[in-house]
């Protein structure tokens, strides 16, 4: 019940910053700075048949970013992206990194877009493993990849967006390891 009560009136709000933003867009001036925070959920997993790891688990994420949109369909923002430490029964991984990204939105309405990115991501990674005949072993890793999202945007008015997103790491290297990111980020356009 009072999780309904909370949903409608998080609805009800959003109707009403939503007319208030569709007045605000119409006439905006290109390109625009904006900066933005996120925060999210990963899912690390790598597998290394040499070592007998298996690795799969869930942690936290903070994201900053900046960029440019040109104009209403394309964006260039560099994003540092801060993975929490993930753990497994005798391992631990943490990985950051800088990103470069290009970003096509489809405008849905004035104040609704959805958008598709993709870009590079510069990483570094530490492994650790506690391996039962060699004792524990540490590994440091870096290394540049692909990367790609999709994910939705609001604008509350011309300047405070919402975004939902997801995004896919795919770390090419020794460990050869995958991460699925859910977030979402607050952003100011100046």
């Amino acid at each position: 019940m009072i999780k309904a009560i909370s949903l409608s009136a998080i609805s009800l709000a959003l109707l009403g910053f939503n007319n208030a933003a569709q007045a605000d867009t119409t006439n905006m001036d290109y390109p625009r700075i904006y900066t933005g925070i996120g925060y999210g959920q990963y899912s690390f997993q790598f597998e290394d048949s040499d070592d007998d790891i298996d690795f799969d688990d869930d942690s936290q994420m903070l994201k900053g970013y900046v960029g440019t949109q040109f104009n209403k369909y394309l964006s260039l923002e560099l994003a540092y992206q801060n993975f929490d430490e993930v753990s497994d029964i005798d391992s631990y991984a943490e990985v950051d990194g800088v990103s470069l990204a290009a970003r096509l939105a489809a405008p849905i309405t004035e104040s609704f877009s959805v958008y598709a990115k993709g870009g590079w991501l510069e990483w570094n990674a530490e492994v650790t493993s506690d391996l039962p005949a060699l004792g524990e072993i540490s590994a440091d890793q870096s290394g540049g990849d692909i990367f790609y999202g999709a994910g939705i945007e609001y604008a509350f008015t011309t300047n405070m967006q919402v975004r939902l997103e997801y995004e896919r790491y795919e770390l090419k290297d020794d460990f050869d390891p995958e991460m699925d990111v859910a977030s979402v980020s607050f952003q100011y356009m100046f």
